[in-house]
C-alpha cells in the first residue's frame, strides 16, 4: 500500500473540511493523518496523509477542483 502526504490551504467555509475528507474516501484512499489549523488569514492549513492502491493523481485532481482548496502540494511519497 502506498502512503502519500499532502499539504493544502483551504477556505474556512462551512463543510470545507468534510468535503476534503469525503473526496479522499470516495476516491479510495484511507486517511491516516489529518491536521487542520486556521492561519492568521482565517484559512485552513491542512496536512494529511492517505494510503491507497490508486494513483494519487486522481485524488489531487479531484481535490484541486474543489472551490475551497486554494493551494495543494504533494509531499514525499513513501511505501508502507
Amino acid at each position: 500500500m502506498n502512503r502519500f502526504n499532502l499539504r493544502l490551504v483551504a477556505r474556512n467555509t462551512p463543510g470545507s473540511l468534510e468535503r476534503i475528507l469525503n473526496t479522499s474516501r470516495v476516491r479510495g484512499f484511507n486517511i491516516d493523518h489529518f491536521r487542520a489549523e486556521l492561519d492568521r488569514n482565517q484559512q485552513y492549513c491542512i496536512e494529511m496523509a492517505v494510503t491507497g492502491e490508486r494513483n494519487i493523481e486522481l485524488l489531487i485532481f479531484q481535490l484541486a477542483k474543489q472551490y475551497d482548496v486554494r493551494e495543494l502540494e504533494q509531499r514525499r511519497n513513501r511505501s508502507s
